[in-house]
């Protein structure tokens, strides 16, 4: 608008100085074009041209106007379309976080053909289809995304895992997730889905070789991450305890990691399997290496357990882990049963008879009761051992 009112203004800026330049003599011009004769003045013709050229402009424009006005209005109606399934998918988005799941479908889908990037319509209804339990409808809308996009097949397969894993379908989440690390074997998230997959189906070496081979990537919860080695280490373990394969046992742990051997829970499950498969000495030679940095009473309680052919050095152990420590239970009721393997009677009643004056326990007293059969004190043991079954029924 503002650039036609400039030319109409230097127009009339041309006209009037031309004007003012033909004031005095105004000119003669004469043209003959098909018997047609014209006889005007030079500023008359100027003029005519100023006048003209615009008109004929416009006319022009005019008609080029009437004969795109079919394309034009193809294009504003495509653009409204554009605008409306722009403003459904927002819609749509807006009602999914809301948890309103039945609104939310209807706009996704209803104009998703004319978004300009449909499959992230269909993969938004396939969620509130998943929320409002329609799990064939949400398959079909995960499709439909595929369809629409084949070169975004990440996307949806990785929507489609997801929602399979929401709704318990573990197995099936499995076979997706399998596909997709093959076409994508360092998508830290892939990985992260797989492996909830195999902690749920119990697939625990392939859990473990999963997060050995993948230490180097950026998961997206390490602590997560953590856990489930963890798991998967603890399960491996038992696994082998079960079938009595020490050195698999040994292996395994080995094998693993720093942060995972420093696990008191990892570490307890180890001692044991070292315990019920007979390697008492490598048990022990663990237990004090740990207790000599760190107090864990479990660890203790298995210590007083253990089968070994220095009993006196066994209950030396105790005795410096009691000057490390003080007179803990678990240490207490340790020492004394060392002592009753030691036949030392009266230092294994003086322990256990502390440890019932500080903190009763049914093993303190089956202890204390142990110690009087082998001292021929039958009245004895059956009143403590009836003390220690009312204190475990308590």
């Amino acid at each position: 608008m503002i650039r036609t009112w400039l030319i109409i203004v230097l127009a009339l800026a041309a006209g009037a100085a031309l004007a003012y330049f033909l004031r005095a003599d105004s000119g003669y011009v004469l043209m003959h074009l098909h018997g047609w004769t014209v006889e005007t003045s030079v500023l008359a013709l100027a003029a005519a041209v100023m006048l003209g050229l615009p008109l004929t402009l416009y006319t022009l424009r005019a008609i080029l106007g009437v004969v795109r006005l079919p394309a034009t209005l193809l294009r504003i109606h495509a653009r409204r379309r554009s605008d409306r399934a722009r403003l459904g998918f927002e819609s749509g988005l807006l009602h999914l976080q809301e948890g309103q799941w039945k609104r939310a479908e209807i706009e996704l889908v209803r104009r998703a053909a004319d978004h300009g990037a449909p499959h992230l319509n269909y993969l938004a209804a396939a969620r509130a289809a998943q929320r409002l339990g329609a799990s064939d409808r949400s398959d079909r809308y995960l499709q439909l995304a595929a369809d629409q996009s084949p070169t975004q097949v990440l996307a949806s397969q990785l929507a489609r895992a997801e929602l399979q894993i929401e709704r318990g379908d573990h197995r099936g989440a499995h076979d997706t997730l399998i596909e997709l690390r093959q076409a994508n074997p360092q998508h830290a998230y892939v990985v992260h889905l797989l492996a909830e997959c195999h902690a749920a189906l119990g697939q625990w070496a392939e859990l473990h070789g999963l997060l050995s081979a993948t230490e180097k990537l950026s998961h997206p919860d390490l602590e997560r991450r953590s856990t489930l080695l963890a798991m998967a280490l603890r399960h491996r373990m038992l696994e082998a305890i079960a079938q009595a394969h020490l050195d698999t046992l040994k292996s395994l742990w080995q094998r693993a990691a720093a942060p995972l051997r420093q696990d008191a829970d990892l570490r307890r499950t180890y001692v044991r399997g070292l315990l019920a498969l007979n390697a008492h000495a490598e048990a022990g030679a663990l237990i004090t290496t740990t207790l000599a940095r760190n107090w864990d009473a479990e660890l203790v309680e298995i210590y007083g357990a253990l089968q070994t052919t220095d009993p006196l050095g066994q209950l030396a152990t105790i005795e410096q882990w009691l000057t490390q420590y003080g007179e803990r239970p678990e240490l207490l009721v340790t020492a004394g049963r060392a002592c009753r393997a030691n036949q030392l009677w009266g230092k294994a009643r003086s322990y256990l008879e502390a440890v019932i004056r500080q903190q009763p326990s049914p093993l303190a007293y089956l202890e204390l009761a142990r110690l009087a059969e082998q001292t021929q004190n039958t009245d004895e043991a059956t009143r403590l051992l009836r003390q220690g079954l009312e204190l475990a029924a308590r």
